[in-house]
């Protein structure tokens, strides 16, 4: 005669004492699996890990020598995990310089003169201290050989950082200090472009420079006498 198999949760026999209770919660306990700890998820990991290794191979080989293959591999993923996020190299590298952009600091509205001063050497500390600052040298350098590249970046970085100049030209103009025909966009080249020129062939650059620039501008913009 065969044994009748039991149905349902089994029972423990004898006495219910305290210690068995505990082993039965512990046992409970260990079987629940762990929570996933908490963080960013998976795939914002891996974006931001490619656009700082898409960063690093720009610094360190420029626009022509960067591959899709050498970020991937700098950042520890899969050639289709980038694939995935871009689906270009030119787009992720357009990200990546995107990725760095530290907008210019509001001026302490002072004066003109102290204004323009203020943007510059912050402008001063982008080209010199921050990372894109180690980038600017091999945009200049491979402009023509990726002029699209080269304008996109041109339009929707440079022109955008440069509209706090613009701000307090502006101001100046409705304060009378600077002629009200002036080309804004001309006049923001005259104050940068010796800094440019500067960065470019790694030239030291004080305050004094600054001032020098900026008075010998605003020299050219003082309104005519009537």
């Amino acid at each position: 005669m065969s044994r009748r198999i039991p149905r349902g949760p089994v029972r423990h026999s004898g006495t219910v004492t305290s210690e068995r209770l505990e082993q039965d919660r512990q046992v409970t306990v260990s079987s629940v699996p762990p929570r996933r700890a908490g963080g960013r998820p998976r795939s914002a990991r891996a974006h931001e890990a490619i656009l700082q290794a898409a960063v690093d191979e720009l610094i360190e080989h420029g626009f022509s020598a960067t591959t899709i293959e050498g970020i991937a591999a700098r950042a520890g993923v899969a050639r289709t995990t980038v694939y995935r996020h871009w689906s270009s190299l030119p787009q992720l590298c357009m990200d990546a310089l995107e990725h760095l952009r530290e907008p210019l600091p509001p001026p302490p509205s002072r004066s003109l003169p102290e204004d323009l001063v203020f943007l510059l050497q912050a402008l001063r500390h982008l080209l010199t201290a921050t990372r894109i600052g180690q980038l600017v040298p091999q945009l200049a350098a491979e402009a023509r050989l990726h002029p699209d590249l080269s304008r996109t970046y041109w339009n929707d970085y440079l022109a955008r950082g440069s509209s706090a100049f613009a701000v307090v030209l502006h101001r100046g103009v409705a304060q009378s200090l600077i002629r009200p025909d002036l080309d804004v966009e001309l006049v923001i080249d005259l104050l940068t472009g010796p800094l440019f020129k500067r960065c470019l062939w790694q030239l030291e650059t004080s305050d004094q420079d600054l001032t020098a620039i900026v008075d010998t501008v605003l020299a050219g913009l003082a309104p005519s006498s009537p």
